[in-house]
């Protein structure tokens, strides 16, 4: 498996302000809690998005995600996974072997990510995307999984990406449950870091894992996961036939410095 991990400050400089601990300095720049910001941003998006013509997004949902992107940009405080991250994904998934068929995310927002998932999914299937591989996209926020949803139906991706309501482990354990998800090919983690680890490790329990999955984590470094880090520098759980292998990936910003993205290579027998 691979796994990409973000670790630099700039390229999340939106989606950094997700981490609670962050309050006292997010308290000093905001004069509102971020929970409200976080609404007010997404009603604007919502607002934003359906003013423009639907046929602009219909059956395309990279250009959705980038006017998400675009929206975010102006206006700040969205935590959204950019395109210049989503690249150093893709280039993975688009050489991943046997082809990618089931892809999870913990941490929706607005949906960027998931419907970039999405774009790439029919790059490489093309126009004939079989009824089987699916995007599954986890977030506790009911407005924001309600927004998300929206916007995957505008895009005409609905039969493809599917956003569940609730914490990511347990969404994760029905879909395993009911046979949905045997095997997932990547699994993306944005949501709050303190989870990754726990996460992770219930990937591994369920044997879901396989050779040549990809994870890919952002925040890394800041807001940080050095439990995660800690956990695949040292192979992980073998116990569950997984091992963590490291090499390193970079990608760059159009503004701002070099965004390092340190990934690791799993194969999951030892």
């Amino acid at each position: 498996m691979t796994g990409i991990h973000s670790n630099t400050r700039d390229a999340m400089q939106f989606s950094s302000f997700y981490n609670y601990s962050l309050a006292s300095k997010a308290a000093i720049m905001a004069p509102k809690p971020l929970s409200d910001i976080f609404t007010e941003r997404a009603v604007e998006l919502r607002k934003y998005i359906f003013d423009q013509p639907a046929s602009r997004f219909t059956n395309n949902p990279q250009a959705l995600a980038n006017s998400i992107e675009d929206f975010a940009n102006q206006v700040g405080h969205m935590m959204i996974f950019p395109k210049s991250k989503v690249n150093i994904a893709r280039g993975q998934l688009l050489i991943q072997r046997p082809v990618p068929r089931t892809i999870i995310e913990y941490g929706t927002f607005v949906g960027t990510s998931a419907l970039a998932w999405a774009a790439i999914v029919r790059e490489i299937y093309g126009d004939k995307v079989p009824s089987d591989v699916k995007v599954y996209s986890f977030d506790p926020d009911a407005q924001m999984v309600a927004l998300a949803r929206e916007f995957v139906k505008l895009a005409g991706v609905e039969d493809l990406v599917h956003v569940f309501q609730g914490e990511g482990s347990e969404s994760l354990k029905n879909l395993h449950n009911e046979g949905k998800v045997t095997s997932i090919d990547m699994a993306f983690f944005d949501h709050r870091e303190q989870l990754y680890l726990p996460d992770l490790k219930l990937i591994e329990e369920l044997n879901l894992w396989r050779v040549g999955s990809l994870a890919v984590a952002d925040n890394t470094d800041f807001p940080g996961a050095p439990d995660y880090l800690d956990y695949i520098r040292t192979s992980g759980s073998r116990g569950f036939g997984t091992k963590y292998e490291t090499n390193s990936l970079h990608t760059t910003r159009n503004k701002g410095p070099v965004c390092l993205i340190p990934a690791r290579r799993y194969s999951d027998h030892s």
